[in-house]
């Protein structure tokens, strides 16, 4: 195969099974009768399932109340307090129309350059596994190449210390880590419309706030998309505490034999070159995964066993 890129997720499920019809937990319904287990889960978006918590009633309830332009609402209070139940220790936090907004203002927060990327943490590189990596560049030139503004998803945090033991040290020693700003994946499935970034404000460290611009001010965003977005952290912030190791281990016998697990996440051990065929390979046998090779596959909280007897 040529050079590998994202594959268009949109028409390989259309052209093999429809429309999707519905969706629920971590199944999607199509046109054509079939059920398909989902374990890209819209890039971590729907981690707590497609219709789970009380998000959706946020989101009506405030276009009832007619509360759809850009006047501040106190909505906007109330996702910060969301946010700072997750991650207590960012003070400030925003919201922007698209994730190269939000990528944008970290950037410019933090005086690095325009075209710093957004990059997943170091934990999901294959290069931090010991059973994985390194594929020819050391632990330390590998990691030296990680760089940019990281992307914060749930439950990382206890995969680090529930696979100390299979952890490249040296790697993640050396990769820049850079989480005094961060761009949330957000636990809210619904397509554009607003992400968010949240930044530390360390005054102990005043060298570091020199260097630092201004943080660019939110973007005008419709106060029932922050009203959902703020429900869903909470509902996160309960799951936190109820989700544990066991949750995502149930099918390791099935799973790591493709993918190396870290918590709920899933790298493939499979060739980067192999990923296409083994993405088509998957979706024919009726399960989604990432069909980005860098964006992990989500081990689903709800799942029958049966249901990866294919793989």
């Amino acid at each position: 195969m040529g050079q590998f890129s994202t594959l268009d997720l949109r028409t390989e499920v259309k052209e093999r099974f429809g429309a999707v019809r519905r969706a629920y937990d971590y199944h999607l319904y199509t046109a054509k009768g079939k059920r398909l287990l989902d374990m890209y889960q819209e890039g971590g978006a729907a981690i707590l399932g497609w219709r789970q918590g009380k998000s959706k009633l946020a989101f009506k309830n405030a276009l009832d109340r007619g509360i759809t332009g850009s006047f501040y609402t106190e909505i906007e209070d109330e996702l910060v307090r969301a946010v700072q139940e997750v991650l207590p220790q960012y003070r400030t936090v925003r919201w922007y129309a698209s994730r190269e907004r939000a990528r944008l203002a970290c950037a410019s927060w933090l005086g690095l350059w325009s075209d710093m990327p957004l990059i997943e943490s170091p934990l999901l590189h294959p290069e931090a596994s010991i059973d994985i990596g390194p594929s020819g560049d050391s632990p330390g030139s590998a990691a030296r190449s990680i760089h940019g503004i990281p992307l914060w998803r749930p439950w990382l945090d206890d995969a680090y210390y529930s696979m100390s033991d299979r952890l490249d040290s040296a790697f993640l020693r050396t990769a820049n880590d850079t989480l005094s700003t961060m761009v949330l994946v957000s636990p809210y499935p619904f397509a554009g419309g607003c992400t968010l970034a949240v930044f530390a404000d360390n005054q102990d460290d005043e060298e570091s706030a020199r260097d630092r611009g201004a943080i660019l001010p939110s973007d005008p965003v419709a106060p029932p998309l922050l009203a959902a977005l703020s429900r869903a952290l909470f509902d996160l912030s309960a799951a936190l505490c109820e989700r544990t190791e066991s949750d995502w281990s149930r099918f390791d016998s099935v799973l790591l034999k493709h993918w190396d697990r870290r918590g709920p996440y899933l790298v493939p051990k499979i060739r980067k070159s192999k990923y296409p065929d083994f993405f088509r390979s998957c979706l024919d046998k009726g399960i989604v995964i990432s069909p980005d090779y860098d964006t992990p596959s989500i081990v689903p909280a709800t799942a029958d066993s049966g249901e990866f007897k294919a793989l």
